[in-house]
């Protein structure tokens, strides 16, 4: 028995990395995920909010206050099988002394801004501008565009948008 060879037991080969470094790859990930944001921010520069001379959350008090009006929007929502249409009568609530620019300004890029709101509201869905949440989301999204569109030195002169109507057929 001592001259029989002896059977040797091999270990299975090595699947791939272990647990130790594939936890050390979640732990790299999840803090570089946490820093992309962070460094991307600090690239851009200030954000438009920062930029802006009056906060938006605080307009001018309304002696201070002129409203332009815009017009009135019909769109077909985005509601699949049903139709259901929204009408909008909308005015800017802006600075009296920026009247005359504000004026200009959306009499000059009106058929811009008209396009771009019938898009944005034709994607819409009934749900998603329903009640005062809906409604106030919306109108924050209208204001931050105009300003983008009609404005370019990135100052914030449309303070809000009011509804004058607010019909869903």
């Amino acid at each position: 028995m001592a001259d029989e060879p002896q059977e040797q037991i091999e270990a299975p080969p090595p699947k791939g990395p272990g647990i130790v470094v594939w936890m050390l790859v979640s732990v790299l990930s999840a803090g570089l995920g946490a820093a992309a944001p962070l460094a991307y921010e600090a690239l851009a520069g200030p954000s438009k909010q920062e930029t802006t001379e009056l906060p938006t959350d605080e307009p001018p008090s309304l002696e201070d206050t002129a409203v332009v009006p815009y017009g009135d929007v019909t769109v077909n929502l985005d509601e699949g099988r049903m139709n259901r249409y929204l009408h909008l009568k909308i005015a800017l609530l802006i600075n009296k002394e920026e009247a005359e620019v504000v004026n200009k300004a959306v009499e000059q890029h009106g058929a811009v801004l008209r396009n771009w709101l019938l898009s944005h509201l034709s994607d819409k869905q009934l749900e998603e501008i329903r009640g005062k949440v809906g409604q106030n989301m919306l109108r924050r999204e209208i204001r931050r565009q105009f300003n983008e569109l009609l404005f370019a030195d990135r100052r914030d002169r449309v303070h809000d948008v009011l509804f004058e109507e607010f019909n869903v057929q």
